[in-house]
Formats: C-alpha cells, structure tokens, sequence
C-alpha cells in the first residue's frame, strides 16, 4: 500500500478490516477511499455541466467489470482481461492543467459511463447525446459483452 501511495502522491489516512463467515472469502480485503482538493481557483461540480459541453473519457471502458466477473465466475476467455484500476492523480492534473474550462468530473465505477453520464445530465438538468461508436472499448472487452450480452457502458471501470 506504501508503494501504490507513494505512487500516486497520496496519504495513506485510514485502514478497514472485513470480517466474511469461513470459506466465503479466505482472502485480504483492503477497502479504500480516495479525498482530494479542488484547486483553490477552479470550481468542479456534477451540476456544472452545460448544453454543448464536450464528454471525455480518458481510456477505455469495461475492461474491470469484465476482469472482475471473469475471475468471479470462473469464465476463461482466449486473451487476457486486466482491470483498468490505476492511480488518477497525474491524469487529473494534467487535464486541469491543459483545460482550465473543466466543470466536471466523473469516475465510472459502479454503473459504468452510462450511469456517470446519466448523473452528470440529472444532476446538470441536461441533456446528454453519446457518439457509441466514438467511445473507446477494447476489442477483448467488446467481444466478451457479446458474448455474455453485456453493454460495456455499464460495466465497472476503474482508473479511467
């Protein structure tokens, strides 16, 4: 946990146990929260959005939700799916840094793209229209949300 910290220019604040009867989950659970400061001079908000904004998204979508469920119920596929999770804090910094006119920002997680959008346009009150073909999938990823009928909007995604 030091490295990751040390890492992603983080402080490590506080731990958790998890407490599962026997044989449910004979692992180490580690549960995280992440708190950050909004630079003094910028102003982030999900109720910030406006018509004509543009949506960002910084990497692919999928790849954890379908890592995760493959490794949870025991479905091999040919190639290898990893989760996307990763440390965000220099990606942030060098969005804020290269676009000051960002009003919002969103890590899909539970839910995936289509819920954090449809959090952004409610809580904005706008609307949102979405280019599928434009938002970047692995092919992977595609072609196991095919064969599960999964939407990759809607799956987990971490560090994106």
């Amino acid at each position: 946990m030091r490295s990751a910290c040390d890492e992603a220019g983080v402080a490590l604040v506080t731990g958790d146990t998890k407490v599962v009867d026997r044989g449910k989950g004979d692992q180490v659970f580690i549960t995280t929260s992440g708190l950050g400061l909004v630079p003094e001079d910028r102003s982030l908000s999900i109720r910030a959005a406006r018509p004509g904004d543009g949506i960002v998204v910084s990497g692919t979508i999928g790849d954890h939700g379908i890592a995760i469920m493959s490794v949870r119920e025991g479905i091999e596929f040919e190639t290898v799916l990893e989760s996307d999770s990763a440390p965000l804090t220099d990606l942030v910094r060098v969005m804020l840094d290269a676009c000051p006119s960002i009003r919002a920002m969103r890590d899909p997680t539970r839910g995936g793209v289509s819920s954090a959008v449809n959090e952004l346009a409610e809580a904005s009150r706008v609307g949102v229209k979405l280019d599928e073909a434009s938002i970047p999938v692995r092919p992977e990823v595609r072609g196991a949300c095919e064969m599960l009928g999964l939407d990759p909007s809607m799956l987990p995604t971490r560090g994106s």
